[in-house]
């Protein structure tokens, strides 16, 4: 498949046939404000991946005191099912009244447009992209309106 150079995806391709091949939205991350370099320290220390990454030879991003990422991974409810040899997503808590009203209504694109993250370096949205590319079998840069013209 060739490099994804824009996004084309809209509200409206975030389906359930996309949702199942992608899933990254189901990957739990938790800003940390204020973390000072003792306290990230610590978090790598004991096993969670932050962001920013230490330096290099480093075991910290620097000496400041500033908001980190704290990668959870996925999330617990989240399960994989190997369909004709490609991996499917499903969620355990679907259709139970504890799934969280996030994840009932979430839609990566609008999320995206609502906190102006529509771009390539939203990998939540490259990877919404690269899945409604698989289930619509296009090529990035092509549309569904355009791949009917050639």
């Amino acid at each position: 498949m060739a490099e994804l150079t824009l996004l084309t995806i809209h509200e409206r391709d975030i389906t359930s046939e996309v949702c199942r091949r992608c899933a990254r939205c189901c990957e739990v991350d938790l800003q940390l404000t204020n973390t000072n370099p003792r306290y990230r320290r610590f978090l790598r220390g004991v096993g969670f991946r932050l962001t920013p990454p230490p330096k290099e030879g480093s075991d910290d991003c620097c000496d400041a005191v500033h908001d980190v990422t704290l990668h959870l991974g996925p999330c617990r409810h989240l399960r994989k099912d190997a369909v004709n040899g490609e991996t499917l997503f499903s969620c355990g808590l679907y259709g139970d009244a504890r799934r969280p009203e996030l994840c009932e209504h979430f839609n990566c694109v609008s999320w995206a447009k609502a906190s102006n993250s529509y771009n390539l370096g939203n990998a939540m949205l490259r990877a919404a992209q690269e899945a409604w590319l698989k289930a619509t079998a296009l090529e990035p840069g092509e549309t569904k309106e355009n791949a009917h013209a050639a």
